[in-house]
Protein backbone atom coordinates (compact mmCIF):
# COMPACT_ATOMS: atom_id res chain seq x y z
CA UNK A 1 0.00 0.00 0.00
CA UNK A 2 2.94 2.32 0.56
CA UNK A 3 3.38 2.78 -3.21
CA UNK A 4 -0.29 3.60 -3.78
CA UNK A 5 -0.61 7.42 -4.20
CA UNK A 6 -4.19 7.66 -2.91
CA UNK A 7 -3.32 5.60 0.15
CA UNK A 8 -0.42 7.94 0.93
CA UNK A 9 -2.70 10.94 0.45
CA UNK A 10 -4.88 9.77 3.32
CA UNK A 11 -2.14 8.35 5.54
CA UNK A 12 0.50 10.58 7.12
CA UNK A 13 2.68 7.67 8.27
CA UNK A 14 2.71 6.32 4.71
CA UNK A 15 3.73 9.72 3.30
CA UNK A 16 6.62 9.99 5.73
CA UNK A 17 7.63 6.38 5.09
CA UNK A 18 7.72 7.02 1.33
CA UNK A 19 9.83 10.13 1.86
CA UNK A 20 12.29 8.09 3.91
CA UNK A 21 12.32 5.38 1.24
CA UNK A 22 13.08 7.93 -1.48
CA UNK A 23 15.82 9.43 0.67
CA UNK A 24 17.48 6.04 1.04
CA UNK A 25 17.50 5.71 -2.75
CA UNK A 26 19.14 9.11 -3.11
CA UNK A 27 21.69 8.38 -0.38
CA UNK A 28 22.51 5.05 -2.02
CA UNK A 29 23.20 6.85 -5.31
CA UNK A 30 25.39 9.48 -3.62
CA UNK A 31 27.47 7.01 -1.63
CA UNK A 32 27.86 4.73 -4.65
CA UNK A 33 29.37 7.62 -6.59
CA UNK A 34 31.83 8.32 -3.76
CA UNK A 35 32.64 4.61 -3.46
CA UNK A 36 33.40 4.29 -7.17
CA UNK A 37 36.06 6.95 -6.78
CA UNK A 38 37.73 4.84 -4.07
CA UNK A 39 37.52 1.64 -6.11
CA UNK A 40 35.45 -0.10 -3.42
CA UNK A 41 31.80 -0.98 -2.89
CA UNK A 42 29.78 1.00 -0.30
CA UNK A 43 29.58 -2.16 1.85
CA UNK A 44 33.37 -2.59 1.74
CA UNK A 45 33.85 1.03 2.79
CA UNK A 46 31.39 0.53 5.63
CA UNK A 47 33.42 -2.50 6.67
CA UNK A 48 36.67 -0.54 6.81
CA UNK A 49 35.08 2.34 8.70
CA UNK A 50 33.34 -0.06 11.09
CA UNK A 51 36.66 -1.63 12.07
CA UNK A 52 38.42 1.75 12.24
CA UNK A 53 35.86 3.37 14.53
CA UNK A 54 34.74 0.38 16.64
CA UNK A 55 36.39 -0.72 19.88
CA UNK A 56 38.68 -3.63 19.03
CA UNK A 57 37.06 -6.19 21.38
CA UNK A 58 33.63 -5.73 19.76
CA UNK A 59 34.74 -5.29 16.13
CA UNK A 60 33.38 -8.71 15.18
CA UNK A 61 31.88 -10.12 12.00
CA UNK A 62 28.55 -10.55 13.79
CA UNK A 63 28.43 -6.95 14.96
CA UNK A 64 29.37 -5.75 11.48
CA UNK A 65 26.48 -7.76 10.03
CA UNK A 66 24.10 -6.20 12.57
CA UNK A 67 25.41 -2.72 11.82
CA UNK A 68 24.75 -2.93 8.08
CA UNK A 69 21.58 -4.99 8.49
CA UNK A 70 22.82 -8.02 6.57
CA UNK A 71 23.05 -11.75 7.15
CA UNK A 72 26.20 -13.20 8.67
CA UNK A 73 27.01 -14.90 5.36
CA UNK A 74 26.82 -11.60 3.47
CA UNK A 75 29.04 -9.88 6.04
CA UNK A 76 31.62 -12.67 5.72
CA UNK A 77 31.68 -12.21 1.94
CA UNK A 78 32.28 -8.48 2.34
CA UNK A 79 35.10 -9.04 4.82
CA UNK A 80 36.65 -11.75 2.64
CA UNK A 81 36.75 -9.26 -0.22
CA UNK A 82 38.62 -6.82 2.00
CA UNK A 83 41.01 -9.58 3.05
CA UNK A 84 41.76 -10.32 -0.60
CA UNK A 85 42.75 -6.67 -0.97
CA UNK A 86 44.95 -7.09 2.13
CA UNK A 87 42.99 -4.44 4.06
CA UNK A 88 41.68 -6.67 6.85
CA UNK A 89 42.76 -9.67 8.92
CA UNK A 90 40.77 -11.94 11.22
CA UNK A 91 41.57 -13.09 14.75
CA UNK A 92 39.70 -15.19 17.29
CA UNK A 93 38.35 -13.46 20.36
CA UNK A 94 40.74 -14.23 23.24
CA UNK A 95 37.94 -15.27 25.61
CA UNK A 96 35.43 -16.73 23.13
CA UNK A 97 36.83 -18.63 20.15
CA UNK A 98 33.40 -18.64 18.49
CA UNK A 99 33.72 -14.91 17.84
CA UNK A 100 35.84 -13.64 14.96
CA UNK A 101 37.37 -10.21 15.52
CA UNK A 102 38.44 -7.94 12.69
CA UNK A 103 41.58 -5.84 12.49
CA UNK A 104 42.90 -3.44 9.88
CA UNK A 105 46.24 -4.20 8.30
CA UNK A 106 48.65 -1.31 7.84
CA UNK A 107 47.37 -1.00 4.28
CA UNK A 108 43.78 -1.10 5.51
CA UNK A 109 44.47 1.55 8.14
CA UNK A 110 45.83 3.90 5.49
CA UNK A 111 42.77 3.31 3.31
CA UNK A 112 40.37 3.84 6.22
CA UNK A 113 42.06 7.16 7.00
CA UNK A 114 41.59 8.18 3.37
CA UNK A 115 37.88 7.33 3.60
CA UNK A 116 37.08 9.59 6.54
CA UNK A 117 35.26 12.01 4.25
CA UNK A 118 33.07 9.28 2.74
CA UNK A 119 29.47 10.51 2.93
CA UNK A 120 30.50 14.16 2.76
CA UNK A 121 28.21 14.79 -0.24
CA UNK A 122 25.21 14.10 2.01
CA UNK A 123 26.60 16.35 4.73
CA UNK A 124 27.03 19.14 2.16
CA UNK A 125 23.35 18.87 1.22
CA UNK A 126 22.30 19.01 4.87
CA UNK A 127 24.51 22.05 5.51
CA UNK A 128 22.39 24.01 3.04
CA UNK A 129 19.47 23.86 5.46
CA UNK A 130 18.84 26.33 8.27
CA UNK A 131 19.66 25.48 11.88
CA UNK A 132 15.94 25.53 12.68
CA UNK A 133 15.15 22.94 10.01
CA UNK A 134 18.10 20.79 11.12
CA UNK A 135 16.91 20.95 14.73
CA UNK A 136 13.48 19.62 13.73
CA UNK A 137 15.05 16.98 11.49
CA UNK A 138 17.40 15.82 14.22
CA UNK A 139 14.52 15.43 16.65
CA UNK A 140 12.23 13.68 14.19
CA UNK A 141 14.82 11.36 12.68
CA UNK A 142 16.08 10.57 16.18
CA UNK A 143 12.61 9.30 17.03
CA UNK A 144 12.54 7.22 13.84
CA UNK A 145 15.94 5.71 14.64
CA UNK A 146 14.91 4.98 18.23
CA UNK A 147 11.73 3.21 17.11
CA UNK A 148 13.59 1.16 14.50
CA UNK A 149 16.16 0.22 17.12
CA UNK A 150 13.50 -0.88 19.61
CA UNK A 151 11.89 -3.03 16.92
CA UNK A 152 15.19 -4.73 16.16
CA UNK A 153 15.70 -3.19 12.72
CA UNK A 154 18.64 -0.92 13.54
CA UNK A 155 21.87 -1.06 15.54
CA UNK A 156 23.22 2.28 16.70
CA UNK A 157 26.88 2.27 17.75
CA UNK A 158 28.18 5.11 19.92
CA UNK A 159 31.17 5.73 22.22
CA UNK A 160 30.93 4.87 25.92
CA UNK A 161 29.98 8.30 27.25
CA UNK A 162 26.24 8.41 27.87
CA UNK A 163 25.87 4.61 28.05
CA UNK A 164 24.13 3.10 31.07
CA UNK A 165 26.91 0.49 31.40
CA UNK A 166 29.74 3.04 31.51
CA UNK A 167 31.40 4.00 34.79
CA UNK A 168 34.06 6.67 34.25
CA UNK A 169 37.11 7.28 36.40
CA UNK A 170 36.73 4.47 38.93
CA UNK A 171 39.92 2.64 38.00
CA UNK A 172 43.61 3.43 38.12
CA UNK A 173 46.49 3.92 35.72
CA UNK A 174 46.05 3.20 32.03
CA UNK A 175 42.51 1.80 32.40
CA UNK A 176 40.53 4.32 34.47
CA UNK A 177 37.04 3.50 33.15
CA UNK A 178 34.81 0.46 33.60
CA UNK A 179 32.08 -1.25 31.54
CA UNK A 180 29.47 -3.11 33.58
CA UNK A 181 28.29 -5.02 30.52
CA UNK A 182 31.57 -6.78 29.74
CA UNK A 183 32.94 -6.48 33.29
CA UNK A 184 36.16 -4.92 32.09
CA UNK A 185 38.29 -1.85 32.74
CA UNK A 186 38.95 0.29 29.67
CA UNK A 187 41.62 2.71 28.57
CA UNK A 188 40.38 6.22 27.83
CA UNK A 189 41.21 5.81 24.13
CA UNK A 190 39.05 2.68 23.96
CA UNK A 191 36.02 4.52 25.36
CA UNK A 192 36.20 7.00 22.48
CA UNK A 193 35.57 4.20 19.98
CA UNK A 194 32.07 3.14 18.97
CA UNK A 195 30.35 0.18 20.63
CA UNK A 196 27.32 -1.65 19.15
CA UNK A 197 26.16 -2.48 22.68
CA UNK A 198 25.74 1.21 23.58
CA UNK A 199 22.58 1.65 25.64
CA UNK A 200 21.64 5.29 26.33
CA UNK A 201 21.02 6.27 29.93
CA UNK A 202 17.48 7.07 30.90
CA UNK A 203 16.79 10.68 31.70
CA UNK A 204 17.66 11.51 35.29
CA UNK A 205 20.24 8.72 35.65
Amino acid sequence: MLFEPQYRHDNKAARVAMTLFRLTQAIKKMTQSESDQAGLSPAQIQGLLFIYHTRSDVASVGNFADMIGSSHVTAVKIINGLMEKEFVQKDKHPSDKRITLLQLTEKGFVMARRLQDWGSSLEEVMSQMSDEVLDHLELGLGSVASTLQKNGHLVVSEPCLGCMHFQPNIGDGNEPHYCNLIKKYLAHEATLKECPEHTPKLRGE
